[in-house]
């Protein structure tokens, strides 16, 4: 059996992350070093030319097919890091190659476009403002694990992205027996999700090995309220199904119209290969202790929940006035303002189905914990900084074009004034530091290869 600290201990101390065309550079590096068994695969274009999506093929047996891919959205590129130093490792270091017993498929750069969009924040030390200011996420259409084929029940979606569907190409050729999606958080605990439950020595290993590297275990609020819990910090592997149903249950009529994408890798992928498993590992890149605080205040969650709910939608509502004000001033091919424009869509429902869930749902009546008040209480200015970002980006993408008017100069200014208040207001609330880059690495690591040689 492979000694998994003997890897994690040669992980670099990574200053900075790579940008695309970075990994590009040492993808074709390593291909070139180590012929015998890396080869380099393009598996279709992606929306950035000359960029198509790659895949490093790292042969070291038949027993398992691993696609890993990094980048699934475009503003969490601790994975690429991941991906960076585990092809080098595998190819350079043949006994550990070898016992793996496994084919690897690598996607360092699975959202080209939107990695590209985001590079302005991967180099030199971290603020709250260089993110906001260089932050990009696509709409749910548009994201690369967000958009593949899938039918459930009345949904039907049919419009994978360019990136997708080389991915797609990929699972129909490898017919994967493992993939590993690598996202990361933001402001939150390392937690998992898993296509199966595994055994109870796992997952007290994926709760233990974070805290090796001083990184806690998310026990604030669950990322959506659909997702089901195993244990602390992992559940189960949610699909588009989990969110149809939840959306059918709470709005009391068929979602269908209300759902713009598709479903996940892992929807797809239990297609071709019913037994595939798949993990995904969120780590945070930055973290307040009080994230860990599993002490109960004596407030019901259902209480702190209806408060957060009714900021949240407070919030929006100004936002929006600010979006009718640029609204015609922004052209179809904004990237910033289409992303704008598809959270106004879809977080109306969400709203109204979260409210009834907060009303209807029993667990809501336990005491909320430290970890999870202020877990939900940051959640709300969290939202508020990245889409005055996204507002401030899409001002300036049609500036650069040459438009021009006093509304946009008005709310350009009004966007960086709300988006200095927002940081303010997270600085007074939080002591937030910036996790090192190879924690980070080092946990994302630890998850593959305890999941790889233990299922």
């Amino acid at each position: 059996m492979i000694s998994i600290d003997s890897v994690l201990r040669v992980i670099p101390d990574f200053d900075s992350f790579m940008n695309v065309s970075e990994l590009y550079g040492s993808s074709r590096a390593l291909a070139a070093e180590f012929k015998d068994v890396v080869e380099l695969v393009d598996y279709g274009d992606s929306r950035v030319n000359g960029f198509p999506v790659e895949a490093l093929i790292i042969r070291g047996g038949e027993d398992r097919r691993v696609l890993a891919f990094a980048f699934p959205h475009p503003n969490e590129p601790v994975g690429s890091l991941t991906l960076e130093f585990l092809s080098r490792k595998l190819a350079s270091d043949r006994e550990l190659l070898k016992s793996l017993g496994a084919t690897w498929i690598i996607v360092k750069v699975a959202d080209v476009f939107g990695a590209k969009l985001n590079e302005g924040w991967f180099k030199g030390s971290f603020s709250l403002w260089k993110y906001a200011l260089n932050y990009y996420r696509p709409p749910a259409y548009m994201q690369v694990e967000w958009s593949f084929p899938i039918e459930y029940k009345s949904f039907k979606w049919g419009k994978p992205v360019i990136e997708t569907k080389a991915l797609m190409k990929i699972i129909d050729e490898w017919r994967p027996t493992h993939i590993y999606s690598l996202h990361n958080s933001f402001f939150t605990g390392t937690y998992y999700y898993i296509s199966r439950v595994l055994s109870e020595d796992v997952l007290k290993l994926f709760r233990d090995v974070p805290r090796r590297y001083n990184v806690p275990i998310h026990m604030g609020e669950a990322e959506t309220p659909y997702m089901e819990k195993i244990c602390d910090a992992v559940f189960r592997m949610p699909g588009l199904g989990e969110m149809y149903d939840w959306l059918e249950k709470y709005l009391g009529r068929d979602p269908s119209s209300l759902i713009e994408h598709g479903g996940s890798s892992y929807d797809y992928a239990r297609r071709v290969n019913p037994e595939v498993f798949e993990l995904v590992c969120e780590v945070p890149y930055i973290y307040d202790y009080r994230l860990s605080i599993d002490i109960p205040l004596g407030v019901p969650r259902r209480e702190l929940l209806r408060i957060s709910h009714k900021k949240d939608k407070m919030l929006f509502e100004d936002l929006e006035k600010d979006l009718d004000r640029i609204s015609k001033y922004m052209s179809v091919d904004n990237p910033f303002y289409e992303a704008l424009s598809y959270t106004r869509r879809a977080i109306k429902p969400q709203f109204e189905a979260e409210e009834k869930w907060i009303g209807a749902t029993p667990e809501l009546s336990e005491s909320a914990t430290v970890a999870q008040a202020f877990d939900t209480y940051l959640n709300s200015y969290i939202g508020y900084i990245f889409r005055y970002g996204l507002i401030y980006r899409a001002i300036q993408y049609e500036m650069a074009k040459g438009v021009s008017s006093k509304d946009l100069e008005e709310v350009q200014k009004l966007s960086l004034k709300k988006l200095e208040n927002g940081i303010s207001e997270l600085n007074s609330l939080s002591n937030y530091y910036t996790i090192p880059i190879r924690h980070l690495v080092s946990i994302q690591l630890a998850a593959i290869l305890l999941s790889l040689t233990r299922t």
